[in-house]
């Protein structure tokens, strides 16, 4: 079957075409901004002077005509709505006047349905970085769904912003990662992950402020790269063990940056999991991985009428059938995670166990320490206001700065994340984790990582461990963070995810006196959510 992809959600409208043994040529034009970001109707206009050109080429290179071809697919979302609709409508006129079938695909399914083609990984987690995008995806039960995300801009939206600050026109990032080549110093910018999100948006504040006091552009890229990196290979690392994944899929025009493939290989290796790097020539937006995802769509099943091919700017990939993605096996290891490692032992005839924090060697080493310390400090004072409050957390029984090591009490259960599916009455213990979370944040207590390997139930009761990279001192926002990442979790969770969160709502809402707020954040967390 030979398939035409259409590419043109941003600033490159491309063509490409393959059948299911060869990718034969992918003809591309991009749209270069003479100031500032991308212009929409100005990028518009470039694809609408350049489409019939990238199609033809690519036609012609591939030693075909319009007959030749048998499917057709083209960009529906997400991206920006004029350019958008220029493709749109190039591919349906080509579709109506030569009777060839026609699919809208999902841009991101493109970027990792051509990287899978390309590099053979079967089942990733993927990191998929972008100007809009940064996402971390994986895939089960017929779709792929976004397990961490960026709660701000895209790395590649904050990379050009400052590249454009410091003269350098668009795209930035590969002259940001030539100047970062020649630093020498880290400075400090906001590290900000929670759970498998980051935000983006201090560290471009942070990094304008260090130009305007006279810090070396050299030395600011590096720190710009060396944290927002890091953040990256840690939430990704993070989703690894919670996931259960054993292959690491990097995809997107920043996944090109050799720095940041240095640091994810570094992290892989340590993890004992696979990478699989999409070549360079497919990073970028590129008509051949729209093709790639169309024939896998029609070879699947998915069919579209002419209604269901209309252009949407808000195209999230966890709204995109993938039914060629099956389930998998799923296994969590519970004595190590992507932060630490744990032993078993008796103290002062207590079970207990011993946690400790692990460098990571992908991390400048002044960034290390830091983290490290930071952590294993918040950790311990998070845990001794919770248990005089009443959460149901550890008991802090010893610790040693010097080895970076905490001995709690041990908790007798099992991790929820395997719970849901061995554990009876499960509406029972979604409302106990209700009433444990609204404790917790009566007691003005955020978790920042309030995933379900986070979370053990032990006979009927429920414990939240591991709260590092929660607060004393939190905003609304910070708890509604913990909210959004249950239900992520609970939603990825077969059909019954959505009963699952419902039943945990109701029962936060009954016992938490400030939950109106943290509902109307959480709204306002959705309607910015990053486009993918």
């Amino acid at each position: 079957m030979n398939v035409l992809g259409i590419e043109g959600t941003a600033h490159t409208v491309s063509a490409g075409i393959i059948d299911e043994d060869k990718i034969y040529y992918t003809s591309s034009r991009t749209y270069h901004p003479k100031d500032g970001g991308i212009h929409p109707r100005e990028a518009a206009n470039h694809h609408f002077e350049n489409v019939l050109n990238v199609i033809q080429e690519a036609l012609h290179k591939s030693s075909m005509n319009i007959g030749d071809i048998d499917l057709i697919g083209f960009s529906r979302g997400p991206g920006l709505g004029p350019c958008l609709k220029i493709v749109a409508v190039a591919a349906r006129s080509l579709s109506i006047k030569n009777k060839i079938p026609l699919l809208g695909v999902n841009h991101p399914l493109g970027h990792i349905e051509i990287g899978k083609r390309t590099t053979g990984s079967t089942d990733p987690i993927v990191l998929y970085v972008s100007g809009g995008n940064t996402q971390i995806i994986t895939g089960s039960n017929g779709k792929y769904r976004v397990v961490g995300e960026t709660l701000d801009i895209g790395i590649g939206n904050m990379l050009d912003k400052f590249a454009r600050d410091i003269g350098i026109p668009f795209p930035g990032g590969p002259v940001i990662e030539q100047y970062a080549l020649n630093g020498k110093k880290l400075l400090d910018l906001p590290y900000s992950v929670k759970g498998m999100d980051t935000a983006f948006s201090g560290i471009y504040t942070a990094a304008k402020h260090l130009k305007e006091k006279g810090e070396k552009v050299e030395d600011i890229c590096y720190s710009i790269q060396e944290t927002s990196f890091s953040m990256l290979c840690e939430t990704l690392e993070r989703a690894i063990y919670t996931t259960g994944k054993r292959e690491i899929l990097l995809t997107g025009g920043v996944a090109r940056n050799m720095r940041l493939r240095e640091m994810i290989s570094i992290m892989a290796k340590e993890a004992k999991c696979m990478i699989f790097e999409t070549p360079v020539e497919y990073c970028m937006d590129n008509g051949s991985m729209i093709a790639q995802a169309a024939l896998m769509m029609y070879k699947n099943g998915i069919r579209h009428n002419l209604e269901d091919t209309s252009v949407d700017q808000k195209f999230r990939i966890d709204q995109a059938p993938a039914p060629w993605i099956s389930s998998g096996t799923v296994e969590v290891t519970e004595d190590r995670g992507a932060e630490s490692v744990i032993s078993h032992e008796e103290f002062l005839g207590i079970n207990a166990v011993r946690k400790k924090r692990i460098g990571k060697n992908y991390r400048d080493i002044k960034l290390d320490e830091r983290l490290l310390w930071e952590r294993m400090s918040r950790e311990m004072r998070i845990l001794s206001k919770g248990i005089e409050n009443g959460v149901n957390f550890p008991v802090l029984l010893d610790y040693s700065d010097e080895h970076r090591e905490v001995v709690l009490e041990k908790i007798e259960g099992v991790l929820m994340n395997a719970f849901l599916d061995i554990g009876k009455n499960m509406a029972f213990y979604m409302g106990r984790l209700g009433e444990e979370v609204a404790k917790m944040h009566t007691s003005n207590i955020s978790h920042g990582d309030l995933n379900l390997n986070n979370i053990i139930v032990s006979e009927e009761n429920i414990f939240i461990i591991d709260p590092s990279l929660g607060s004393l001192s939190p905003g609304v926002e910070e708890f509604a963070t913990d909210i959004k990442m249950v239900n992520s979790f609970l939603l990825g969770y077969r059909e019954g995810g959505k009963d699952l969160f419902d039943i945990f709502l109701e029962s936060y809402k009954s016992k938490f006196q400030g939950w109106r707020e943290v509902m109307n954040i959480l709204k306002e967390m959705e309607a910015r959510k990053r486009y993918s």
